[in-house]
């Protein structure tokens, strides 16, 4: 990866390409009708099957097209004009959130400083502190408050962050390399290195990702762990990580949850103490998919359910009608999931001291479940 991007600046125009309400809810245009070709891009993982599926009348899936499909009465799935969400994303700085549809459009509820992204078709959109930034469905980064390098290779995934009070982003990229980009302006060293700097981390990747202030982690190909801190490697065998400020926890290929001690981080808040010297244990199992917040660990299980967990290993109560999940995400306070009927649903916790922390609630003002 070469060092020499160009910074560029990436900024929509056109105010027709984004809405926003008094609530501060950010949308793209409706683009259901553009479903009757396919989604465009990947199926909505766990969701879809065949046809001739027995189900029970009322039971919601989505289609390997993105759409929601109901169980009649006589057995069969009837297919709705329903948008299934795609993904969701939660910010680890400020909490906000984002809905993105199998369609590629997406919607955010959070304060945004202002600046729409391109009307493109997106597999993920962050709302951060600095504003927008969205991933396109051909590998794209585009971010509407901030400065981006020309001629970044196609990305897989992405997650924003902040260092050192500079804002950025850390992308992984197709090819398994990862890097943090930060935005100095507008306050730029006279050193000719331009606005954006540039860390690449040595070797490959097939998971990786920041969060608030550069704390970075992912798995390398064989399985083991890798954390930006020191930059430690954990052996094992491992598929996902999930972390925050002062967790570190993965998924380990058999389905269990392994949480290690965090070296970042600790004791430098009173509000929410580091993990330890009790770390979250996840009984059961096997699970599917591992996330964080700043104070608690959640776990989809193979039946779609959420576990989850506070820092201490107490449990972390969800709501009775939480649903069942095909995706979570979190980050500082919430924690925000695909439905396995295409629905998005996020819930919120206090953050206080960690003994003091109540369960997780859904947010207000709740996501929209028509849309």
């Amino acid at each position: 990866m070469a060092l020499g991007w160009r910074a560029a600046r990436l900024v929509a125009a056109g105010a027709s390409m984004l809405a926003v309400s008094c609530g501060g809810k950010w949308t793209t245009p409706d683009r259901g009708a553009e479903m009757a070709d396919g989604a465009g891009g990947s199926a909505v993982t766990g969701q879809g099957g065949d046809a001739a599926t027995a189900c029970t009348a009322g039971e919601a899936r989505c289609n390997a097209s993105g759409l929601r499909e109901t169980c009649t009465s006589d057995g069969g799935w009837s297919a709705s004009d329903f948008v299934c969400a795609r993904s969701v994303a939660v910010d680890d700085d400020v909490g906000s959130y984002c809905v993105t549809k199998a369609d590629g459009s997406y919607r955010c509820w959070g304060d945004d400083p202002g600046g729409a992204l391109p009307a493109e078709r997106y597999q993920r959109v962050q709302l951060t502190r600095q504003g927008l930034i969205g991933l396109t469905e051909d590998g794209r980064l585009l971010a509407a408050g901030t400065l981006l390098p020309d001629g970044l290779p196609p990305a897989a995934s992405f997650r924003a962050t902040n260092m050192w009070g500079y804002k950025g982003v850390c992308p992984l990229f197709v090819d398994g390399s990862f890097a943090v980009l930060l935005d100095r302006t507008p306050n730029v060293p006279d050193d000719g290195t331009g606005p954006t700097m540039v860390r690449q981390v040595e070797g490959s990747f097939k998971q990786a990702f920041c969060v608030f202030e550069g704390l970075g982690a992912g798995v390398r190909p064989d399985g083991s762990l890798w954390q930006l801190f020191r930059n430690e490697t954990f052996p094992g065998e491992f598929t996902e990580v999930a972390f925050s400020l002062r967790i570190f926890c993965a998924l380990t290929t058999a389905g269990g949850v392994e949480c290690f001690a965090p070296e970042y981080a600790c004791g430098n808040t009173g509000v929410t103490a580091c993990a330890g010297p009790e770390y979250p244990e996840f009984s059961g199992g096997p699970y599917r998919s591992v996330t964080a917040t700043d104070g608690a660990v959640c776990a989809i299980d193979a039946e779609g359910a959420l576990a989850c967990r506070r820092y201490d290993g107490a449990d972390m109560p969800m709501p009775i009608d939480a649903g069942r999940f095909t995706f979570i995400e979190g980050g500082h306070d919430v924690l925000c999931g695909v439905r396995t009927d295409g629905s998005g649903a996020c819930f919120r916790h206090d953050i206080r001291y960690l003994s003091e922390m109540g369960p997780f609630v859904p947010v207000e003002p709740a996501l929209d479940p028509g849309w």
